[in-house]
């Protein structure tokens, strides 16, 4: 298995919070991909986009991201065409907030991992607009942690694979009050979390897809659950 990664530069137009940026990151990337006939249908598609992005990097002390300056994001997919076709897109797309100056595809193979960190925080759906926080049950973020990553799998392989099989053998949660990201004037609440992953193929078959497409839920949407590794 492997993914491709799409390490893009750009130019910030306007100031902008570090819990809103992310949505700002994905306006770029649907204004690309609304320009292209075939990425506007999977755009629109109600299914596993299959690809997840984190947030802008040098981080800023204050949290305001600063008009003016230069900075990095990152964007993840199993699928090579989507990740070449956004680079080259990219080079004609701007919007209020991002003129994109350059970017760089790198493949990434399957390696054993020891430990996934999220960098932006997962969020996992109790109900309508409530999501899971600290305090909340483990055993259903622990579940919905599982299914949802055994969902991703089958869809994009076509390979069913048993659900009482955890991918991981210790979870952390690293914040103590949620971490909220502003969406469509909405709040969503996420946590971050180092996982400590099982050392069986498909276990690290499950981490290895899970720094491809994200954590949970709003992968694509929002760019939440974006996970780095710790390898053996």
């Amino acid at each position: 298995m492997h993914y491709f990664e799409l390490t893009t530069t750009a130019y910030l137009l306007k100031n902008v919070a570090f819990n809103e940026v992310n949505e700002k990151i994905a306006q770029l990337i649907n204004k690309a991909m609304l320009s292209d006939d075939k990425l506007a249908i999977k755009h629109k598609e109600n299914k596993y986009k299959n690809y997840v992005f984190d947030s802008l990097y040098p981080r800023e002390k204050d949290k305001i991201y600063k008009a003016g300056k230069i900075y990095v994001f990152r964007i993840r997919s199993l699928e090579e065409d989507f990740i070449s076709k956004i680079k080259q897109l990219f080079h004609n797309t701007t919007t209020d907030y991002f003129k994109v100056i350059a970017g760089e595809i790198k493949k990434q193979e399957q390696r054993p991992i020891k430990e996934i960190y999220t960098v932006t925080p997962a969020l996992a759906t109790i109900g309508k607009n409530i999501y899971w926080i600290p305090g909340n049950d483990i055993k259903f973020l622990i579940e919905r942690m599982n299914s949802n990553l055994f969902k991703k799998y089958r869809d994009y392989f076509g390979t069913p694979l048993s659900e009482e099989q955890l991918f991981f053998e210790k979870i952390k949660i690293m914040n103590k009050k949620p971490i909220v990201y502003k969406y469509k004037n909405t709040n969503l609440f996420g946590n971050k979390f180092k996982i400590a992953i099982n050392d069986d193929e498909i276990s690290q078959k499950l981490a290895f897809m899970t720094l491809a497409v994200g954590l949970l839920e709003k992968n694509s949407t929002i760019g939440m659950g974006f996970c780095i590794e710790r390898r053996f």
